[in-house]
């Protein structure tokens, strides 16, 4: 159950950006990454948020919902 609406929520957040934030990338959502942390969220393609996570030290306080792991298989 938990699984399914971690799906729709990154299905959800995607399609409501359209766009990547930052390369402006079409939002697919097995390739979408959400970040939460509180009351702040974050989202980008995987691409940019591989390129960021590089550089930085991502606390463990942050959940995240990386589209690469939700939807692997191919499954919608």
């Amino acid at each position: 159950m938990l699984e399914t609406i971690n799906r729709n929520i990154l299905k959800f957040s995607a399609g409501r950006a359209i766009f990547c934030p930052n390369c402006h990338a079409i939002a697919d959502c097995r390739r979408w990454v959400l970040a939460t942390q509180g009351d702040y969220s974050s989202h980008c393609c995987a691409t940019c948020w591989d390129t960021a996570t590089r550089a930085l030290t991502v606390p463990a306080s942050v959940d995240v919902l990386d589209g690469r792991i939700l939807f692997k298989g191919g499954k919608k």
